[in-house]
């Protein structure tokens, strides 16, 4: 597991593994996805957690739906780097938190020294 996924939820490991794999061509525009059970064994993971991953990547366009035929990527799936991921937002907010936080130290150093 590469260091971009620490921190990630399993769904948001495995929809980022399946962007990677279509950003790196190793899943062409239009390719099968392998069965959710499948793919759920292949990436370790549950079913319902291989479920959520798909319905995130169908929501952002990288994959497509066919009833009772299969998953596909999309023909014409993101071109750039993938979404922001919830795990991106957390760690943004930590260092946005961060931030402030030094921020009201500096303005609290700086109101003490005008009085």
């Amino acid at each position: 597991m590469g260091s971009e996924t620490t921190g990630l939820a399993p769904y948001e490991r495995v929809a980022s593994a399946i962007r990677s794999a279509v950003l790196s061509g190793e899943l062409a525009p239009g390719a099968k996805l392998p069965s959710n059970r499948d793919l759920a064994q292949q990436q370790d993971v549950s079913l319902p957690t291989l479920q959520r991953a798909v319905a995130l990547l169908q929501e952002e366009g990288w994959l497509v739906s066919r009833p009772s035929v299969g998953v596909f990527v999309s023909a014409d799936p993101p071109k750039d780097a993938p979404p922001v991921s919830i795990g991106d937002l957390r760690r943004g907010l930590v260092d946005l938190r961060a931030a402030v936080s030094a921020i009201e130290e500096r303005l609290d150093r700086l109101e003490a020294a005008d009085q």
